[in-house]
């Protein structure tokens, strides 16, 4: 549509459009334009081809060093062997090309589990629909807490505030009013306007869509709100280790020259082995090796209901202290429904279960069937339908339901249904005048109307603004009030006020005057009492996270009788925990709350600036914190902590937006499998990094030693060390990225570890160092009989070492048999392969005049086997002994 779509009249506008501004389009039209305008999302960069992929592969510098010494080899090597190098050069590449396509495939699987629906008036009906489906003249519905989904012209807006940082860089959110604008204004001085990926702060409104996909603002400069970040500071660490590992190559490699030139060994031998043991060791692999981990490991969250969009997240989440939950939603199924009403000394029992609209109203132990003896009642009802802003939808596939909006709302709503109230024929009776839509820091939500010819206000709010404003509320009221707080019950206060309707012969109120009337003098009418059911499996999963050393902690803005009982049923609170309620967190200093912070584990009342502040204290202990959050409230905290976890089904676009990860079932027993998952993607970037520089070492002993003794051949050639290279990190690492994950996984974990400490370059080396010698005593022992033979039989050694060393390698902690030998399918075919590979080069005629290799004997398969396999059998021992030790410790 055109820029200009803010200048003009709405009607003007509209009618440009062909759209009906009361009731939208029509599925059909909607249909046509889809068709017409395309799907409702920005251009994504397209998938790179393998080819692309391929000549990337020669892009780092680190191939650049790798290119250059295989010149080297060309120039001073013969003709046969610098053909050879470049082949297996060239090899390597396409490795690394297959793996990086499956990363960059993984990550475009990812998007699926990202969706958005958007609020829409179709046919003159609200309806949820997916916003790629948006089309220009859809009418837009606009609530707190979500992003926008198309740029669009507003129709109606009540107390709007927008966050358009994505677009403009102003941090303050624009306040938004339905208004002609003249004359060409820039962006940010478009107020009429709401642009696709920017966030409602506050308020609501209707707006008609004007721009979708790749035609709105944030199409026109390439923005993409929804990319998964590839880039991951995690890297930084691998890139360290790769150029540590590059400088310890270059030392030991002119080490070595050094000691061959003064053995009197031939400088063009030399330089030739050489190059190609550096060429081999150096790990050009390995970054990509261990993103393909990373995105491998956050796939698989996401087939278990966790999105991680952003991969560094992926093993962080592992390493946190302390996990800060939300209530609603993460420790219950968060479908609340109204099962207690209370109005002045009369009581009312809700039948029905959860957001189904089937069920009885109760007084007495009797139905009620008329609400005219019950006059608050009435009053309240009516509240909880015309307060509503939210829709209902049940998904066919699951039966579950989509909540579109505030989930309390909705509860209330339901309730105003099972008691039989018409939605269409109140909004009859009740002309709509203003509103204050729901803030956090007003604590109620209150709609304006005209009704029996005078100008009232119907208000859902929390207790205790009502209790303070209310010049009816009793000392009863206040008892009852606890009473079903300690029940358990999320409770909701209600109330009105009546205004004489002239009040508005002089046009509409200010939205200050409006806060004012409601300042005090109300009238109360009851509470509603809310209860959702406890996960059944909380209580288990509370206790497994806290044995595996988790601090887990309740903040909510719940009452504190409420957060309380729940905290109680779930095991966070015990008789040595304390309850910290929001005024009292205000008037602490920090001295003072971090004497009380060791032993707190629920907080009730808190504000977002609460949330925010406990954070930054914990971060002042130095805890890792995990955070829960699901309202646009929530977003400052989410950010603020190092995992931020939105809630997928209830959470707002803007908490989806800023969190790292997003729980799609809403489930804290999600969260506990999440961070299993995250705890075993850590320890397979150690496993490859293991295996990597075991296997290496080993290659570099085993010359350091040939040269040390000064034996006249070395054991290996450069092609031979090129071959080597290609059968063991080309496919064995990639395989052990794939290992399975452990039931073990808790037990054994340290949030301190490093990536690589003194604990794992020991055990390098414990692995290196007989793969290094057992590989030399073979050569010694047949370098009598025929030189090529000897090499022929290192070179079988070594491999089969290292395939040997991956076994060892799969668990720290497990034996094979322990973990079970055919869990890591990847691993066998890997393991299969190579071997295959192997007896290709021992028995193919050609391939052994490229490779030096003579054909080998099933006798010395059988001593090769036998030498290698102790390896194996060396570190099931340990792992048994280990085992044992540790379990005589617990005794």
């Amino acid at each position: 549509m055109s820029k200009f779509s803010y200048q003009g009249s709405i009607d003007s506008l509209a009618a440009n459009i062909n759209t009906n501004l009361s009731s939208g389009l029509t599925q059909n039209e909607a249909k046509k334009r889809l068709s017409i305008f395309g799907l409702n999302q920005l251009a994504e960069k397209p998938i790179p081809s393998y080819f692309s992929i391929f000549l990337r592969q020669f892009e780092s510098p680190l191939i650049y060093v790798l290119l250059a010494a295989a010149i080297i080899i060309m120039v001073v090597g013969d003709t046969l062997d610098a053909l050879i190098i470049s082949v297996i050069l060239f090899f390597n590449a396409a490795i690394g090309t297959i793996q990086e396509g499956r990363t960059h495939r993984l990550l475009e699987s990812l998007r699926k589990y990202l969706k958005a629906d958007a609020l829409i008036v179709r046919d003159g009906k609200q309806q949820i629909v997916p916003v790629q489906t948006l089309v220009p003249g859809d009418l837009l519905l606009l609530q707190q807490g979500e992003r926008v989904a198309a740029d669009a012209r507003l129709v109606q807006a009540h107390l709007l505030m927008v966050d358009e940082s994505i677009l403009t860089g102003e941090s303050i959110g624009v306040e938004k009013a339905v208004s002609d604008l003249a004359q060409e204004s820039s962006l940010a001085h478009q107020t009429n306007m709401v642009f696709k990926g920017t966030y409602i702060l506050s308020g609501t409104g209707i707006a008609l869509v004007t721009s979708t996909g790749a035609a709105t603002e944030l199409g026109k400069i390439g923005a993409l709100a929804e990319t998964i970040h590839t880039e991951i500071p995690l890297k930084k660490d691998l890139d360290f280790i790769s150029h540590v590992v590059l400088i310890f190559i270059i030392l030991t490699c002119i080490s070595l020259f050094a000691i061959g030139i003064w053995h009197g060994r031939s400088w063009r031998d030399l330089l030739i082995t050489l190059s190609a043991l550096f060429i081999c060791v150096v790990p050009e692999g390995l970054p990509v090796v261990f993103t393909l981990s990373l995105v491998n490991g956050a796939y698989q969250m996401a087939k278990k209901n966790v999105v991680v969009k952003k991969l560094q997240a992926a093993e962080g989440l592992g390493r946190t202290t302390i996990i800060v939950l939300d209530k609603t939603g993460t420790l219950t199924k968060n479908e609340m429904m109204v099962s207690d009403i209370y109005t002045h000394n009369n009581w009312y029992t809700v039948t029905g279960e959860g957001y189904h609209p089937k069920g009885a109203l109760l007084h007495n132990g009797a139905i009620v069937t008329s609400l005219q003896d019950h006059q608050s009642l009435e009053l309240m009802a009516h509240a909880a339908s015309l307060l509503n802003r939210t829709q209902i939808k049940v998904e066919p596939q699951t039966g579950l339901f989509l909540i579109k909006g505030d989930p309390t709302q909705a509860a209330l709503f339901i309730f105003s249904q099972k008691i039989g109230l018409d939605s269409a024929q109140l909004r009859k009776m009740y002309t709509f005048v203003d509103e204050i839509p729901f803030q956090a820091d007003l604590r109620y939500a209150a709609d304006f109307y005209l009704h029996n010819n005078k100008l009232i206000a119907l208000i859902i709010c929390s207790p205790e603004f009502v209790m303070n404003r209310a010049s009816n509320y009793t000392q009863a009221d206040r008892v009852s009030l606890e009473s079903m707080l300690n029940e358990g019950l999320r409770v909701i206060g209600a109330g009105f006020k009546e205004f004489d309707a002239s009040i508005l012969k002089d046009g509409p109120l200010s939205d200050d005057q409006l806060k004012n009337m409601l300042a005090s003098d109300l009238n109360f009418l009851g509470f509603f009492g809310l209860q959702d059911t406890i996960r059944p499996e909380i209580e288990r999963m509370i206790d497994q996270a806290r044995t595996a050393g988790f601090k887990i902690v309740m903040a909510t803005g719940d009452h504190k009788g409420t957060a309380l009982f729940v905290a109680k049923k779930v095991g966070i609170y015990t008789e040595k925990n304390i309850v910290i309620d929001g005024a009292e967190f205000e008037q602490m200093t920090n001295q003072e709350l971090n004497l009380k912070l060791p032993n707190a584990t629920v907080f009730s009342r808190l504000t977002p600036e609460h949330k925010l502040r406990l954070i930054e204290l914990y971060h002042a202990r130095g805890e890792i914190v995990a955070m829960t959050g699901d309202g646009v409230n929530d977003a400052p905290s989410l950010v603020a902590a190092d995992i931020g976890i939105a809630m997928g089904k209830i959470g707002t676009e803007v908490a989806k937006e800023v969190a790292d990860i997003i729980l799609l079932d809403d489930s804290f027993k999600t969260i506990v499998d999440a961070i299993s998952y995250s705890r075993h993607i850590f320890t397979t970037l150690r496993r490859v990094i293991l295996y990597f520089f075991a296997t290496n070492l080993a290659e570099v002993l085993l010359i350091l030693f040939a040269l040390s003794i000064n034996i006249a051949i070395l054991p290996l050639t450069a092609v031979q060390i090129f071959w080597l290279n290609l059968v063991t990190d080309g496919f064995l690492n990639v395989a052990l990225a794939f290992e399975p994950n452990s039931t073990q996984i808790y037990k054994h974990f340290s949030k301190k570890q490093k990536l690589v400490d003194t604990e794992l370059l020991l055990k390098t080396f414990y692995l290196a160092l007989p793969m290094a010698v057992g590989s030399l005593a073979i050569f010694l022992w047949y370098l009598p009989i025929s030189v090529p033979l000897a090499r022929t039989m290192t070179l079988i050694t070594m491999a089969m070492f290292q395939w040997m060393n991956a076994w060892n390698c799969r668990s720290q902690y497990l034996t094979n048999f322990q973990i079970g030998f055919f869990s890591n399918h990847w691993l066998i075919a890997a393991t299969s392969f190579v071997l295959f590979l192997q007896l290709l080069l021992v028995y193919v005629p050609f391939m052994q005049r490229f490779f030096h290799t003579v054909p080998l004997t099933l006798n010395q398969w059988i001593l090769i086997f036998l030498i290698t396999s102790s390896l194996v059998i060396t570190e099931e021992t340990r792992k048994l002994i280990a085992q044992f030790l540790e379990k005589k410790e617990i005794e």
